[in-house]
């Protein structure tokens, strides 16, 4: 009976133990079913959400910090796999270490929507959701030696912002911005009051689908500040919003 107690015990220290170590995550810029670049805003959704349970995330065509860029094991790879259905849209996500291993498998997202953006958004915040609170990978350091301890929910202090690059970030500040809620999320105005900008609700807390002008793309809130974040000619721009909610 101990020997089996013993085996189980080491079974399970070796399964956390192998999770315990990931400090960043790599997220496609561009999925495998998709002809271009973060289409329906589903990439920089995905790199929220990982943001959001405490990973340091970068699109594959980043540049890597040298820390990663000089051990690629320390971050896990995300896939997003689309099931054949012609009626239904269904999605998934499988977490690969550096050995093409898959150490995580989600739960199927799903979408009987008709409409592209509709149906990739719902099937893809669906899986995301799933995998909330369920990725003990975190790496944290303390001092000089890294340790490795098991996340369960992380912390708001926990979340690591964006690196953001000083040539590509813009700050909204010239008039004081406020959200007036609306049935399918928000929408931000100045004190004229002239609409700036509108918010769609997702199912990722303070992670809102966001247009200005002619632009689509994600608003989110780090270390208590509002991001909204699009591309430009092919270049991620973030743009730091002020305002009252």
């Amino acid at each position: 009976m101990k020997k089996v107690i013993v085996l189980l015990f080491m079974l399970c220290y070796s399964f956390v133990a192998a999770q315990e170590h990931y400090k960043y995550a790599i997220v496609p810029k561009k999925f495998s079913f998709f002809n271009t670049g973060n289409d329906y805003d589903t990439s920089l959704m995905t790199k929220a959400f990982f943001e959001s349970e405490g990973f340091i995330v970068y699109f594959d065509t980043d540049n890597f910090p040298p820390e990663l860029a000089n051990n690629r094991c320390l971050a896990f790879y995300v896939n997003a796999l689309k099931q054949k259905n012609i009626f239904i849209t269904k999605i998934n996500f499988e977490l690969i270490d550096c050995a093409n291993s898959v150490i995580y498998t989600s739960a199927i997202g799903s979408s009987r929507e008709k409409d592209y953006l509709k149906a990739y958004n719902e099937s893809f915040r669906m899986a995301l959701m799933g995998m909330k609170g369920k990725l003990i990978f975190k790496r944290e350091q303390k001092q000089q030696n890294e340790i490795f301890v098991s996340v369960e929910s992380p912390s708001k202090s926990d979340v690591v912002p964006d690196p953001v690059k000083e040539d590509s970030t813009k700050k909204t500040n010239n008039k004081q911005l406020f959200a007036i809620p609306t049935a399918n999320g928000y929408k931000i105005v100045n004190d004229e009051p002239k609409k700036i900008m509108t918010l769609y609700s997702t199912s990722i807390k303070d992670v809102y689908i966001a247009e200005k002008e002619n632009f689509t793309g994600l608003f989110m809130k780090k270390e208590n500040m509002w991001y909204f974040e699009y591309y430009l000619n092919g270049q991620l721009i973030t743009e730091k919003i002020e305002v009252a909610f």
